[in-house]
């Protein structure tokens, strides 16, 4: 369905916005709302045809609202919103964290590239793909007992040159 969004403004957005003055929006909100709905609409079409716009157009709108409203409530739980939401820790790593992680990950490189073909394939299998130490013997065709050794040795490589890359 090809949508022509200045006609179906045009033709539904003062029903929208009263339908949502109704249900208890400001005047101000309620247009804003109709707004929102219509750039959700422009921004994502529906994936499947619909038969009704008018009632596509209030749903959207209805869910606007609703998820205003949503906001809204956990907003009032606070003094200063706007400080509160300042005061949110920030989850992108500290510069230092990125570059001791590079760091901790060209070791790793180093070490995996050291490796012998073998162990290199417990290592992935275990840590990478989750695999028992028995169903790597099953698939490298030795004992479980020898996967799980050239897993803790490889292991204490790793933390011995992790631990040496520390200051």
């Amino acid at each position: 369905m090809s949508w022509d969004f200045h006609k179906l403004f045009k033709a539904h957005a003062k029903e929208i916005t009263r339908y949502l003055q109704r249900r208890g929006a400001s005047t101000d909100l309620a247009a804003d709302f109709t707004q929102d709905a219509f750039a959700r609409l422009i921004a994502t079409p529906p994936a499947t045809t619909v038969e009704n716009a008018s009632a596509y157009l209030l749903r959207t709108a209805r869910n606007v609202a609703i998820n205003h409203d949503r906001r809204q409530r956990i907003l009032d739980f606070v003094e200063d919103p706007e400080m509160a939401l300042l005061a949110l820790p920030d989850d992108a790593p500290s510069p230092e964290r990125v570059v001791i992680s590079r760091q901790e990950l060209d070791i790793l490189r180093t070490v995996f590239a050291e490796l012998t073909p073998t162990q290199r394939q417990i290592l992935t299998l275990s840590r990478i793909e989750g695999r028992t130490f028995a169903d790597i013997g099953r698939t490298l065709g030795i004992p479980p007992q020898t996967a799980f050794s050239h897993m803790t040795r490889i292991l204490v490589r790793l933390k011995l040159r992790l631990d040496e890359g520390r200051i």
